[in-house]
């Protein structure tokens, strides 16, 4: 979790693995965690380095529209986030 927006229940997550952790056990413990957070109520939003550096405006609106979104959707779990 690269930053979490606690009022939205909205998650970013910043996809920095290399080609090389790009294995199979390190994809499926990404799918778990999302769809844990996605369980509870919360959002996540994707996004690449190579994505926010070609198109950064438009990953600004993609997180922007997730934000916005949140008033429609049910409350999310109360979750408590802990630095690293």
């Amino acid at each position: 979790m690269d930053a979490y927006w606690p009022e939205q229940a909205v998650v970013v997550e910043l996809d920095t693995r290399t080609p090389r952790q790009d294995d199979d056990e390190v994809w499926s413990r990404c799918t778990r965690k999302r769809e844990h957070l996605e369980r509870l109520g919360i959002t996540v939003v994707h996004l690449t380095p190579r994505k926010l550096r070609e198109a950064c405006d438009q990953q600004a609106v993609v997180v922007r529209t997730a934000l916005m979104a949140a008033g429609d959707r049910e409350p999310a779990a109360y979750v408590v986030v802990l630095p690293r």
